[in-house]
């Protein structure tokens, strides 16, 4: 038996054969893959720029990376796109690793407690209901880009107690310009002058101007005037560590910063996305729609809904919704010291890619795995799945530490929305998926509106 699994050639440092590998993942990243997994299996190997590679699909192989031999990984630093993350998203939660992360994570966690995210319920609501004075029957929207600007809202609300209004084109620029910087721009030096690397760098000075100057004008309040607020840039002021890396124990400016912008992001990009998906999906299925439409109409009856309402269909629309098209992909790791999967030995150094998508689309664990049926997340159902074939938050210690903040946003979104409006593809638009940070329609989702 081979050391290693099968898999394609080795892919070199040579400029012009990066760029060609990069052009062709790029083009279709999902096709890519698919077709390799077709040919060597769930698990495959290859070199790529020196590096041993990894990339698997299987359940139990996601399950072991991410949670029963999570310590034996970590984040990658250098390559496959993390040094463009790591330019734009600095040290935060997504990308630190070892004993700052862990620092940084006990520091957030009170942050994210399940009393103080469900305190915002009401913003996410509101916010909706704003929303819905745009979305006026008779006309066309795209979608996507009236999602991302309702959890923008949201999150700049919650995040920094802050109206974006004036700042929400910059911001907004800022995000799209990282949520597709290019496959060269990861593989080249920042500074080749390409015009995603400068859309890059423009984005970075945009993006730090709005932050910083939120970051510094809460600076000057008191602990005081922090503790009664109710944000989450306040609250993160206020935490301290047992191992502080600044005399008081508190955040310094930068490290606010990269998790700020970090939560941000995840907290902004992910659930629009999420969104954008399910109202596709919807109008895709009428019969399913109608059910969701029968569940708020029976538990809320007219009213707006709350944290408190119980909408288990609702619920496992999303669920459903994020099989389908998972806002993530895929989930990078770097093996810090030799480790098994799937009995494979990984040697320390190597990259491990796991490849949430294609496990959410594996047959063998999801049957017609492209039909989209909420009931799949029946408890009776789902207990079938093995662990590790469903992960769109992630698994083990780093689990999303936004992901109870995600789904309550997406469900109070979804069911305050579709007590009064439904959705309708625009004949003739073009509707294909589109990887890079995250998966979006590549061309947008333009819907007709219709009132309920």
């Amino acid at each position: 038996m081979s050391l290693v699994p099968p898999g394609p050639p080795p892919v070199t440092n040579n400029p012009f054969g990066l760029l060609k590998y990069a052009r062709a993942f790029r083009e279709d990243p999902i096709g890519f893959v698919g077709r390799r997994f077709e040919m060597y299996g769930d698990m495959y190997s290859t070199v790529f720029r020196g590096v041993p590679l990894y990339v698997t699909r299987h359940p139990a192989h996601i399950h072991q990376t991410l949670v029963t031999s999570g310590g034996s990984f970590m984040k990658p630093e250098q390559g496959l796109g993390a040094r463009q993350i790591r330019r734009f998203l600095g040290t935060g939660l997504v990308t630190s690793n070892g004993d700052f992360w862990r620092q940084q994570r006990r520091m957030i966690n009170p942050a994210f407690g399940r009393k103080r995210i469900e305190a915002f319920g009401a913003i996410m609501v509101e916010k909706s209901k704003a929303i819905l004075d745009r979305l006026q029957p008779g006309t066309t929207r795209e979608v996507g880009a009236d999602m991302m600007a309702l959890t923008l809202n949201i999150v700049a609300k919650t995040l920094f107690d802050h109206d974006p209004t004036h700042d929400q084109d910059r911001v907004a620029s800022a995000l799209d310009a990282f949520r597709n910087s290019s496959g060269a721009a990861n593989i080249l030096p920042s500074w080749v002058p390409i015009p995603s690397v400068r859309r890059m760098n423009h984005a970075l000075r945009d993006i730090d101007d709005v932050v910083y100057g939120l970051i510094d004008a809460r600076r000057t309040e008191s602990d005081a005037a922090l503790a009664t607020r109710t944000d989450l840039l306040s609250a993160l002021l206020l935490a301290s560590s047992e191992t502080p890396g600044t005399s008081d124990g508190r955040m310094s400016r930068k490290e606010l910063r990269d998790e700020l912008l970090t939560l941000f992001l995840a907290g902004h990009e992910t659930t629009s996305q999420a969104l954008t998906w399910t109202w596709y999906l919807l109008a895709q299925h009428p019969e399913i729609e109608a059910r969701l439409h029968a569940e708020l109409d029976d538990v809320l009856g007219g009213r707006w809904p709350s944290v408190a309402d119980a909408l288990p269909f609702t619920d496992r629309v999303l669920l459903e919704s994020m099989r389908l098209f998972p806002p993530v992909t895929t989930v990078a790791r770097v093996a810090t010291e030799p480790v098994e999967i799937g009995g494979w030995p990984v040697p320390k150094g190597a990259d491990v890619i796991v490849w949430i998508y294609w496990a959410h689309h594996d047959a063998r664990w999801w049957p017609e795995p492209e039909r989209f049926d909420p009931d799949r997340f029946l408890p009776e159902r789902l207990a079938q799945v093995p662990e590790g074939a469903y992960t769109p938050f992630g698994a083990g210690q780093r689990l999303c530490i936004g992901k109870h903040f995600a789904l309550m946003e997406a469900r109070l979104i979804l069911a305050t929305i579709a007590q009064r409006r439904r959705f309708r593809i625009e004949p003739g638009h073009r509707v294909e998926k589109h990887v890079a940070v995250t998966m979006s329609p590549r061309y947008g989702m333009r819907m007709a509106v219709e009132a309920r």
